[in-house]
């Protein structure tokens, strides 16, 4: 039997990682290639003042700090708000481009990091499928899975913003994070892994995840004391201590800072220039993310939910219990994020967008996984994945065509915005 799931996990990642494939090249196809294209053009912070920086002194002059302009460095002016790691994964990027110019830095991370996450959401979803799996199952998730690998937020944020964008390279690490800590072997070596991984990517999403470990155990009535409580902390103490790491580097070597105050991030500046309520920044963000790419994900869920209450049932017949643990700790991040910096988040959407717009995704095609369908469900939900699929595309292709604004300009009243 082991074997046998094996086997099937294996065989559907690999169609999961093909369907990827397809779902990026037609992102590709119509309008991220172009987007991509367009944006390299313009100096680019790790491309053009960081890496060169660090291959042209020593380590003990730069210690691997972001310059965000071409005199940072000789103003002795740094970023420390990325993890070492994190930019040595970039490094290989810039290293890739430079032997191979057409794979540039954007491109690259863009594909790897969709590729990535798809795995990871195939990972997920394909643990939640218990049996034999239907021909009518594989089709709706062939097509769920399109629907994820033609996310417009996503394309449209990695071809026209930051190519120093962490949270796509995180958010996989996220899902599989979230999985192992919701099946409660939180001393398990493939938790730490993955705890690990998330940590060196990007430490405050180590210290936010573990916080929300402590807020559960503290929900489930656990004491304080217990042993329940030392991975979080410990996961939190190792996250803080990466975070740290360059801060440190560029006070020691004598660095001003670039990173914006915590105040500004948090909104108790009091300047309601960026922001003014949590719920805007969600929705009405300042940098005007039309509100429609984050209903439509929202809604998909929204209407699982409903059709579950009523039709809902596991390969054994039984009806569909979430996974309530696993969904928690999937939103955590962007939650807590929120809740701390939601000016933050109002200025950059385009950034935040993958840890909320990924776990929704994540969610509905768990929710696909975990369900029976009946012929009149299969045929609706097809119609209405494969209208997704192209709702995703023609976002992604009206954004590449659109020369004053990042975002498609229409609103949900198909009045055009901006």
């Amino acid at each position: 039997m082991e074997t046998r799931n094996r086997l099937q996990l294996t065989f559907l990642l690999i169609g999961v990682g093909l369907i990827g494939l397809l779902g990026i090249a037609a992102a590709y196809r119509f309008g991220f290639g172009v987007m991509s294209e367009i944006a390299d053009k313009n100096p680019e912070r790790l491309r053009d003042f960081t890496f060169p920086v660090w291959h042209s002194h020593s380590i003990s002059e730069h210690g691997f700090l972001v310059f965000l302009t071409s005199d940072s460095f000789a103003n002795r002016s740094a970023y420390s708000n990325h993890s070492t790691v994190y930019l040595w994964i970039m490094d290989v990027l810039y290293h890739i481009q430079q032997r191979v110019p057409v794979l540039s830095m954007r491109k690259t991370g863009a594909c790897l990091g969709m590729l990535a996450t798809l795995l990871s959401i195939g990972f997920v979803a394909c643990k939640r499928i218990n049996g034999t799996i239907a021909t009518s199952k594989l089709l709706l998730l062939a097509l769920g899975f399109a629907y994820v690998a033609t996310a417009p937020t996503y394309w449209i944020a990695t071809a026209k913003f930051n190519v120093d964008n962490g949270f796509i390279i995180v958010m996989p690490a996220l899902v599989m994070l979230s999985h192992y800590a919701s099946q409660g072997g939180w001393n398990w070596r493939i938790f730490w892994c993955w705890a690990v991984i998330v940590t060196l990517i990007m430490p405050i999403a180590g210290v936010l995840f573990a916080f929300g470990l402590i807020v559960q155990n503290i929900g489930y009535g656990i004491p304080f004391g217990a042993r329940r409580f030392s991975t979080p902390a410990l996961l939190a103490t190792m996250a803080v201590i990466v975070y740290l790491e360059p801060v440190v580097a560029a006070n020691w070597l004598g660095f001003s800072s670039s990173n914006s105050p915590w105040a500004f991030r948090s909104g108790l500046d009091g300047d309601i220039t960026y922001f003014s309520n949590t719920l805007n920044s969600v929705f009405f963000p300042f940098y005007r993310r039309p509100a429609f790419l984050i209903i439509v994900p929202i809604m998909l869920v929204f209407v699982q939910w409903l059709s579950r209450q009523k039709y809902g049932r596991s390969m054994a017949g039984q009806p569909v219990v979430t996974d309530w643990a696993f969904i928690v700790n999937l939103f955590s991040f962007y939650a807590l994020t929120l809740l701390f910096w939601p000016q933050a988040v109002s200025i950059h959407p385009y950034l935040y967008d993958a840890v909320l717009v990924g776990p929704l995704l994540t969610w509905a095609m768990i929710n696909f996984a975990g369900r029976d369908f009946s012929a009149h469900a299969f045929t609706l939900w097809s119609i209405t994945l494969a209208a997704l699929v192209m709702f995703n595309l023609t976002s992604i292709a009206q954004a590449a065509r659109n020369t004053e604004h990042a975002y498609p300009t229409w609103s949900l009243s198909s009045d055009k915005i901006g």
